[in-house]
């Protein structure tokens, strides 16, 4: 079981939607082509941090537990933008039962 509380995975999780949305919109300020796409996903990524306290706190705490390590990190960031530019995930619970799926070898 995490020591970390759910309220502060939450926090975590809320953080990394909103710091990745603000990369990209730091992102699109150099790619002038590809502007309004890294916008959109930013703003993807918005809509899903709106969505972290409607997460069931069991699946906070089975998400904290897969992301401790690097490579697990590495993959959590690079799942944030498949997700930002994929359009399919639309709430935060969505995102996590995909991080599950991905780091445990489900479907």
């Amino acid at each position: 079981m995490t020591t970390m509380s759910v309220a502060r995975i939450a926090d975590a999780l809320q953080r990394d939607f909103s710091s990745t949305a603000n990369q990209l919109r730091q992102e699109s300020r150099l790619v002038k082509a590809e502007s309004q796409r890294c916008l959109d996903a930013a703003a993807a990524l918005d809509r899903l941090a709106a969505t972290v306290r409607e997460v069931d706190p069991t699946l906070l705490v089975a998400y904290h537990e897969l992301v401790a390590e690097a490579a697990d990190r590495s993959r959590h960031a690079e799942l944030l933008r498949e997700a930002a530019f994929g359009g399919k995930i639309t709430t935060a619970s969505e995102y996590i039962f995909a991080y599950i799926s991905d780091r445990t070898g489900g479907g």
